[in-house]
């Protein structure tokens, strides 16, 4: 089954945000990215603090939901939330990042350990690594801290594949603080035949799998496009029409679009520079530039603080031995990497040239990846 695509929207109700994210989590930017952050920053300039999330999605991207939940955490006071017809996979770690989170009775919830495809040759592959590991760690621990397991237990559930479970029974294991009250349900938020399709393509077991049940009334496009607030909300006199209405909104999703354009090209050429900046000083080698790209676009601030903390290799000393291109003094056969960089670079220098397999093997024992040299 196609997954559905991912639509975030949020609007003020009171003094409240309400926010919904529904669908599969993935190209974010490509979908309303901008408009959800514009209308975040906006209530939080009229003095909204709190937000109630509504979550029905299959999970997906881990980097992408990490973009979301900084968008809520925008607002500075009580993020709570709640769950539809499915939470699952990334799903679920937004929910446990909620300062409270319910489900219905029977709503599929499905945890499993954090996955990835990979694609690229041996130092990508070594930098996909270590970001896969350093998501799973995230998520054992946030698993452990909602549940109140510890992560020993978190990696024994999950050791067996996707762990799937009725609202109830997540409510049981701790995942998420309860069940939603008949009282504060929505009426659209019925489970319909789609639904629970959709859900058995994911996987959920029959003895998981919610049942269908009527609609307790039809969605009225014209509910939703609801033209009075829409004017209101841009600024637009009562006399403004459908069409004028409709085209403001186009010219201001355009006009978000660009500047979200803006910010996310301002921040890789930000990341650029501090790594420029840090192979210059020799904190980083070409080699982990990569690994760090994804670093910064998962947490910037922490992962800028920590290249800031990394200490540069030592000054290389001047040449003080004469060692000419064409062949290497004699008695340094021990020397290392560090060694010779140290004590005679431009032997070093030659080294590359006139035996580049004893360079490429001290540069890989010193750095642990393979040096990159120019081609003949």
């Amino acid at each position: 089954m196609k997954k559905r695509p991912l639509v975030i929207t949020a609007q003020r109700n009171g003094q409240r945000a309400d926010v919904r994210i529904e669908g599969a989590i993935a190209s974010w930017d490509k979908a309303n990215a901008a408009d959800v952050r514009t209308a975040i920053a906006r209530m939080q300039g009229e003095g909204v603090r709190d937000a109630h999330v509504y979550i029905d999605s299959e999970g997906g991207s881990v980097l992408e939901t990490k973009r979301i939940l900084a968008v809520l955490r925008m607002l500075p006071g009580r993020i709570t939330g709640e769950g539809g017809a499915m939470v699952a996979s990334a799903a679920t770690y937004l929910g446990a990042k909620l300062d409270d989170f319910r489900v219905r009775p029977d709503t599929a919830y499905m945890v499993h350990k954090p996955s990835a495809a990979v694609l690229g040759n041996e130092d990508e592959l070594k930098a996909e690594l270590k970001a896969i590991e350093d998501i799973t760690k995230d998520y054992r621990a946030t698993y452990a801290k909602k549940t109140g397991k510890t992560e020993d237990e978190i990696e024994a559930l999950w050791s067996k594949g996707d762990r799937w479970y009725t609202g109830t029974e997540a409510v049981a294991e701790g995942f998420v603080d309860g069940l939603v009250d008949d009282d504060e349900e929505e009426d659209d938020d019925w489970m319909d035949d789609a639904a629970v399709a959709r859900i058995a393509a994911c996987g959920c077991p029959n003895d998981k799998l919610p049942k269908a049940r009527a609609a307790t009334h039809a969605h009225n496009n014209e509910e939703q496009m609801d033209i009075k607030a829409m004017r209101a909300l841009l600024g637009m006199p009562e006399t403004a029409t459908e069409a004028e209405v409709l085209a403001r909104v186009k010219a201001v999703k355009e006009e978000n679009e660009r500047r979200a354009q803006a910010e996310l090209d301002q921040r890789k050429a930000q990341v650029k520079a501090i790594l420029d900046k840090a192979v210059a000083e020799r904190k980083l080698t070409e080699a982990h530039r990569a690994a760090f790209e994804l670093k910064f676009a998962a947490a910037f601030d922490a992962t800028k603080a920590e290249v800031e903390a990394l200490v540069a290799a030592p000054e290389m000393a001047k040449e003080t031995t004469g060692a000419k291109a064409e062949g290497q003094p004699k008695g340094r056969d021990a020397w290392t990497y560090a060694q010779w960089a140290e004590k005679d670079l431009k032997g070093l220098q030659a080294m590359m040239a006139s035996d580049a397999q004893k360079f490429t093997d001290l540069y890989e024992a010193h750095y642990g990846v393979k040096p990159v040299l120019p081609k003949a």
